[in-house]
């Protein structure tokens, strides 16, 4: 049996700037939902050990990880849709403001002496978030109404 183009070589897609950037913010949030992940992990152990760690710092990392638990994997699910149907300049943009605002909310969490207390990144990424919410939402209707799948 002769070689047969393309039987055994990879498929290559041609370079896609705005693909690349989604995928990339997406990798990151994922990576960033594991790395709080491991922070509370390692604050529950750590506690064990040294009376200085305090409850509020345990707080504080479960509540970090808990409010990323609540919206990255909904970012992820849509971004992902929405660049596999219909990629834009729009939804690439929208995976940036994602990835920054759930950046600045968790920073804003964990650097605070307490939950309770207010940081401005904190604002800003919940604000943001909300904003990312409504703009993808509005998205995956827009792809709905010009008869997407």
């Amino acid at each position: 049996m002769g070689h047969k183009p393309g039987l055994h070589e990879p498929i290559t897609q041609p370079h896609n700037p705005m693909t690349n950037t989604l995928v990339f913010c997406v990798a990151v949030l994922v990576l960033f939902y594991g790395a709080l992940s491991l922070n509370v992990s390692r604050v529950r152990r750590k506690r064990r050990s040294d009376p200085t760690i305090t409850e509020a710092a345990l707080t504080k990392a479960i509540r970090a990880h808990g409010n990323a638990s609540e919206y990255i994997p909904v970012f992820v699910a849509s971004l992902l849709y929405l660049n596999t149907t219909s990629p834009s300049i729009f939804v690439t943009g929208l995976a940036v403001a994602v990835l920054v605002t759930r950046l600045f909310h968790a920073a804003g969490t964990l650097l605070v002496p307490s939950v309770n207390e207010r940081h401005p990144l904190k604002f800003v990424g919940a604000l943001g978030t909300y904003f990312c919410l409504f703009g993808l939402g509005g998205a995956l209707l827009w792809h709905w109404v010009r008869g997407g799948a």
